[in-house]
């Protein structure tokens, strides 16, 4: 659902804390074309402004200094695991061995976004509309609506609201 959220509605990563993560992949001064981040160059005219109550703060405070601890020590295991895999496809490991290790890696990356639904569904932000500072792949300068969604962490878990407003615009621009 995440990479339909791209190919379907043009929809940004949300994430920033991946070893794929680029600061520089949006040019700073220039807002992104994507509905569902902004540089917040002009907090007054938010993209999704519509959905924000009034005595939200922009930018949206949020726990995210301990949110980044616990998910850049997993990127840095994750890194170490598929490292560990690589390895021992390189140097052809029996495959059971490699399905051993894939199986531990698929079981650590659940149990981390499980992690991560626990620590982001305990926040006293999660169902707020705002600007929340950590999105397209940058930890600065970038903002995504919501708190979590579907295009920010992994998981079980819907598009948040400017995501699924994106979504129905796209299915009814070529339904009328």
């Amino acid at each position: 659902m995440h990479e339909f959220g791209h190919s379907f509605s043009g929809l940004a990563d949300e994430y920033y804390t991946s070893s794929i993560a680029y600061n520089d992949f949006y040019k700073k001064g220039v807002e992104p074309v994507e509905p569902n981040i902004t540089a917040l160059l002009n907090p007054e005219e938010l993209k999704w402004k519509h959905f924000v109550n009034e005595d939200t703060d922009i930018p949206t405070p949020w726990e995210k200094e301990d949110y980044d601890k616990m998910d850049y020590k997993w990127q840095k295991k994750r890194k170490a695991l598929n490292s560990n895999i690589a390895e021992l496809k390189k140097y052809s490991a029996s495959t059971a061995a490699i399905i051993e290790a894939e199986e531990d890696y698929v079981k650590r990356d659940r149990e981390q976004a499980t992690n991560k639904d626990d620590y982001l569904t305990k926040s006293k932000y999660k169902n707020i509309v705002g600007a929340f500072e950590g999105a397209g792949y940058s930890a600065k300068d970038m903002y995504r609506p919501m708190l979590d969604c579907i295009m920010f962490s992994q998981g079980d878990k819907p598009f948040c609201k400017v995501c699924e407003e994106r979504i129905k615009k796209v299915i009814n621009y070529y339904t009328e």
